[in-house]
């Protein structure tokens, strides 16, 4: 029997201290990649220099400047795998990633997706060995839109997509600056079924320079990049309020703006964490957690620390669990 095709997809831009490494972790994969194409989103770095090296062995397409979600449409439209493996420029595959989510799929044919836990890590060494672990997640199989919904589960480069739902799906949303990715797989996640290896099969580097870090602190047409990724998802499928209920559906999307308050309090930017904090109240608006921390808005450094003193002293409650969820999401940065 002929043996599924698999494309690695990469797209990149000013990634020259990482882009090796990455392609190196693809190369070196168990199970054969049928072929690798890395995306070059106008990089003014020396990432085109770099890449030199693999000329023959990967397929290079460089083009304007236009984003992440432009750079993946490119490979896709070009990709020839039947599945695609997607892979941050950053990031890194172990050797048997691609070998057991095929070994997966074999297995369970309906499955259109299939994701991993991941490892974190930075250049002083593991962070997480399992984000799985370490965040107390649940990693469900099968139509998984309601978990997706409620938590970003899974990170781009720990996935591997049937490439024909790709195309029935219409690819990623280049409108969106962060989050596409994000906002794509949810898309999926309505209409196919997800499978997950129960290993960590992606590192995930964390680094300043991430999008995560950069772009994600700033508001995109006036919001957080989380929540019009999930207003987006709740305008096209509003049959979602009545399957999670209002209420839920409610309480996500106030998550995004406390998790960019909470950013902003820690840079000691209050008066953006008090506009951000108002839209977070409208949503959820019996949240003790969230008028704590707007009352906190308005005090000194002082006042704040001895306050912050007593409720950690004191917390309790699932309100504070879902503060917790939301300032893990922002310094682990989802998408």
């Amino acid at each position: 029997m002929q043996a599924t095709t698999v494309t690695a997809l990469i797209p990149t831009y000013n990634s020259e201290l990482y882009i090796c490494q990455t392609i190196e972790s693809v190369l070196a994969q168990a199970y054969p990649i049928h072929e690798v194409i890395v995306v070059d989103d106008g990089s003014t770095d020396r990432t085109e220099q770099v890449l030199a090296a693999y000329a023959g062995r990967i397929r290079y397409i460089r083009q304007a400047n236009a984003g992440p979600p432009v750079a993946r449409n490119t490979g896709l439209a070009v990709a020839t795998g039947e599945w695609v493996a997607l892979l941050d420029s950053d990031d890194l595959w172990v050797p048997n990633k691609i070998k057991l989510q095929i070994e997966y799929v074999d297995q369970h044919p309906s499955c259109s997706a299939v994701y991993s836990d991941m490892t974190t890590f930075d250049a002083g060494g593991i962070i997480e060995h399992s984000v799985k672990l370490s965040r107390n997640l649940s990693m469900p199989s099968g139509r998984i839109f309601p978990q997706l919904f409620a938590e970003t589960l899974f990170q781009t480069s720990s996935l591997m997509i049937r490439k024909s739902c790709i195309d029935q799906s219409g690819g990623f949303d280049t409108t969106l600056r962060m989050g596409d990715d994000y906002e794509f797989f949810m898309r999926m996640a309505r209409h196919y079924d997800f499978g997950y290896v129960d290993e960590s099969l992606v590192l995930y580097r964390q680094h300043l320079n991430q999008g995560t870090r950069t772009w994600g602190k700033v508001l995109q047409q006036g919001e957080p990049w989380e929540f019009l990724v999930l207003r987006r998802i709740v305008d096209q499928y509003p049959e979602i309020y009545e399957e999670l209920g209002t209420e839920h559906v409610n309480h996500r999307l106030s998550m995004p703006y406390f998790a960019l308050a909470y950013a902003c309090l820690t840079d000691g930017d209050h008066k953006n964490a008090r506009r951000l904090l108002r839209r977070a109240v409208r949503y959820w608006p019996d949240h003790p957690g969230y008028w704590r921390h707007y009352l906190s808005t308005f005090l000194s450094k002082g006042m704040l620390a001895t306050i912050r003193r007593f409720f950690e002293k004191n917390r309790s409650g699932m309100a504070d669990d879902e503060i917790e969820k939301s300032k893990t999401r922002w310094h682990s940065a989802g998408t």
